[in-house]
């Protein structure tokens, strides 16, 4: 059995390290943790920032949704 040759890539959705075999590069791959696909690439600097911050929002929002709302209205 023949072994590829891999590079790491976070994943966009949920941020976590990933091989990808360099045969993948510009096709569509998915992530074995949270499911999400996306496309097989190398990542400059600039796109892991945004990808960052788009982690953190998403972790946010995932947050937000989690907790319930509460009644900001007093009950006697």
């Amino acid at each position: 059995m023949a072994s590829g040759t891999y590079f790491v890539r976070a994943c966009p959705t949920c941020g976590r390290q990933l091989e990808v075999k360099v045969e993948l590069l510009g096709r569509q791959v998915e992530c074995v943790h949270c499911r999400a696909t996306f496309t097989a690439s190398e990542q400059s600097e600039g796109s892991r920032d945004d990808q960052r911050i788009e982690q953190v929002l998403a972790r946010a929002q995932q947050y937000i949704e989690s907790v319930e709302t509460l009644d900001p209205t007093p009950t006697e």
